[in-house]
């Protein structure tokens, strides 16, 4: 595991030990924000930026990746809760299971429990992985990023330096890859417009007007929540 990743995940863990005797109830606030994105749609920027304009945690997907394998040999990450708060992400993951009609392998349990465990201590913005679908039972803002598909194709072939072809090519099989992902640990459609909240897109949308609609949208449903 590359070091860095290794040290992120250790110094989480802390925070989230500090953290546990504040620790939110399940829908008091909304805390967590799930990003969904194509290809190419800028989505990593606009969750860096989010994150460090609102102080929460980005979990993308080499640390969720990291966080997998972490757990299958140190229990640390899944007892940052509290006994009754782990037994709270158990019921809902197997709730999950029954209701999307899973089968799940080892990997999937780890990585519902690791993401319902993100979504518990909250104050997190989870980058893909199926996080809008682990998370509906708790009060978040799922967020989709989306771009016309010529603009994406020229932003990755601009910041990786590939050729028209490669960068289609690799468009193509990102968001391939990523709704197979979906639709194999949670039977759901990437694409569908009714597992999102809010969907921007950058194609019109800066970075930095992207972020701040987010932030409004959070700031909406605080004022709801508090009403």
């Amino acid at each position: 595991m590359n070091r860095s990743i290794h040290k992120i995940i250790e110094e989480q863990i802390k925070r989230w030990e500090l953290g546990n005797i504040q620790a939110v109830p399940l829908t008091q606030t909304t805390n967590v924000i799930t990003i969904s994105r194509e290809s190419g749609s800028r989505g990593l920027q606009v969750a860096e930026k989010l994150a460090d304009q609102i102080g929460f945690d980005l979990f993308h997907h080499e640390i969720l990746e990291a966080m997998i394998e972490t757990s299958k040999t140190s229990k640390a990450l899944l007892e940052t809760l509290d006994e009754r708060g782990m037994n709270i992400v158990d019921d809902i993951v197997s709730a999950l299971v029954h209701e999307h009609h899973l089968w799940p392998d080892d990997y999937s349990k780890l990585l519902l429990r690791i993401l319902n465990t993100i979504g518990k201590h909250g104050n997190a913005i989870i980058l893909g992985r199926g996080g809008n679908c682990a998370l509906n039972k708790f009060n978040i803002l799922r967020v989709r990023i989306v771009a016309p598909a010529s603009m994406r194709r020229e932003y990755i072939q601009t910041t990786r330096d590939l050729s028209f072809d490669d960068a289609q090519k690799q468009m193509i099989s990102t968001d391939a890859n990523r709704s197979a992902f979906v639709k194999r640990y949670f039977n759901s459609d990437a694409s569908d417009p009714a597992n999102y909240d809010l969907i921007l897109n950058t194609g019109t949308l800066s970075v930095e007007k992207t972020v701040r609609l987010i932030k409004c949208a959070i700031g909406a449903a605080w004022n709801d929540e508090n009403q």
